[in-house]
């Protein structure tokens, strides 16, 4: 039916700051309201519909705090149609995304009518368990940290600038990073946000110690750089707390990764001036088009012609970044047959064409000495298509929490990605299967249950086994619906064996 077929919808999202008083003498009570609301999503809902969700929140987290000893303060408040993913992204700084439930499917007119209170509950039906708590939370810290490594800390922002300019850039912001947010497509991938790397050999590894070496040596203006091969780390000189916010905006989405992510929907916005440092709007998913083999995705476009004529004249698009750990500085990435190189220049370096020119020159130009992109891919490619080739023999999704490294299996018969381009196979879970991870990592999750394996079936679908050790966790998804429970915990054991023979697994 229409009403089964219906997904979640965002509804609101909201930013407040409950120490906030307005200016003046004698304030009213509605003046007192809405100087707590730093931004109101959708704009257009009306005054009272904003101070009464924003009131409803704060009162809410307040009320939870004298009784949530050292638990932290409210995360998540359930209604009958909306679920509020709440998360403190500063002192005194909340942000609160509200999601409208999808309408449940009618019950089966065959089945017995429902008797007692469920006989008497009028009106329409939710689907109370389509949207996972910590998968919500997840989007939420996301939306966090891609703003301030785009444009910095709130407050900071606000001591700055203004909070009128701090509202402008939300409003550019924030519609473009929901309209990212398929609310029927939140996943285990929001909350295992890793990293998949690229296996390297160890001599290929010094070989791009040594030419990332040589290139800061002749630009010393480039504080960090990372080296990614078809969207996997490779290597980084950031922090793993840094890169994993650059990797997640950068390439990586839903489980998938792509090195022309910022070009395809729902990224793929236009660089314009307004979005340069300073101008007001974000430069959220902007990034130039790439459509060469060697193409800066942030850095310069319309490279002149040996010529010096070109088509005009090179535009420039340096985003600012703001790292926790790095600091302020200038993000560059440039691409190059499957490579991907990730500069982060100091943040008061003046980067013109010409510079940039430079930087692609040193980079992609043979060398002979193996110091150079065009000199390390002939051994990188191999190296990557040897493993991304091979096809598992199970289905499954791995997790290392001390790495962050994120690894899905590869099964034969080709298929598309999420963000276009092609791949070996079924990559890990099939679609319908990605929700119900999300009540499995929560049970491994909790500390409360301290439960270190579990396994789950319906009636149309085969076993799903989870399991975790210390820092790993894996899924293993069984096709067959007919496969008993014995013979799903001898396949776990089996694929255990495989994959963590090395490694002390109770």
């Amino acid at each position: 039916s229409a009403a089964g077929a219906q997904k979640p919808s965002t509804a609101a999202f909201f930013i407040f700051d409950p120490t906030l008083v307005p200016e003046g003498a004698r304030p009213s009570e509605e003046e007192c309201a809405d100087a707590k609301i730093v931004y109101y999503s959708p704009s257009c809902a009306s005054a009272e519909e904003k101070r009464s969700q924003v009131g409803l929140i704060e009162g809410l987290v307040a009320f939870a705090a004298m009784f949530s000893g050292g638990k932290g303060p409210l995360k998540v408040l359930r209604t009958k149609q909306l679920a509020f993913s709440v998360l403190e992204a500063e002192p005194n700084t909340w942000m609160v995304l509200c999601m409208r439930l999808a309408e449940a499917a009618p019950p089966d007119s065959k089945a017995p009518a429902p008797t007692g209170v469920a006989a008497q509950e009028p009106g329409t039906r939710y689907d109370e368990d389509g949207l996972a708590d910590n998968a919500l939370q997840a989007v939420l810290r996301n939306c966090y940290s891609v703003f301030r490594l785009l444009h910095g800390e709130i407050q900071s922002f606000v001591k700055e600038q203004s909070r009128h300019k701090l509202f402008d850039l939300l409003e550019d912001f924030v519609p473009a990073f929901l309209e990212t947010v398929d609310a029927g497509e939140v996943s285990i991938f929001q909350e295992l946000d890793g990293f998949h790397y690229s296996p390297v050999e160890r001599n290929s590894c010094v070989s791009i110690h040594c030419f990332l070496d040589k290139l800061q040596e002749q630009f010393p203006c480039i504080r960090h750089s990372a080296l990614l091969y078809n969207a996997h780390l490779i290597y980084t000189s950031l922090s793993l707390s840094d890169m994993r916010v650059l990797y997640s905006y950068l390439v990586s989405f839903g489980g998938a990764v792509s090195n022309h992510k910022l070009n395809r929907g729902p990224f793929g916005r236009i660089p314009t001036a307004a979005s340069q440092p300073g101008g007001g709007s974000s430069s959220f998913g902007r990034a130039f088009l790439l459509t060469e083999e060697e193409d800066f995705l942030l850095g310069v476009s319309r490279r002149p012609t040996s010529s010096g004529a070109g088509s005009g004249p090179a535009s420039v698009f340096v985003p600012a970044v703001y790292l926790a750990e790095g600091g302020a500085g200038q993000l560059v990435a440039l691409t190059y047959r499957g490579a991907m190189l990730v500069l982060i220049f100091e943040e008061k370096t003046p980067l013109d064409a010409r510079l940039l020119e430079s930087v692609r020159a040193a980079c992609t130009k043979p060398t002979g000495d193996g110091l150079s992109l065009a000199d390390l891919l002939p051994h990188l490619a191999p190296q990557h298509q040897q493993v991304a080739e091979r096809e598992d023999e199970y289905r499954f999704v791995y997790y290392n929490h001390t790495n962050h490294a994120l690894r899905l299996s590869n099964q034969p018969g080709g298929s598309r990605t999420l963000l276009g381009g092609s791949r070996p196979g079924n990559v890990g879970p099939k679609p319908q299967e990605r929700p119900l991870l999300c009540p499995l990592h929560a049970t491994l999750s909790d500390p409360q249950v301290k439960c270190r394996e579990v396994s789950w079936k319906s009636a149309d679908r085969g076993w799903i086994c989870a399991k975790r050790w210390r820092e790993r966790e894996f899924y293993l998804l069984l096709d067959g619906a007919s496969t008993s429970l014995s013979k799903c915990q001898e396949e776990c054991a089996r694929f255990a064996s495989i994959h963590f023979s090395n490694i002390f697994m109770m």
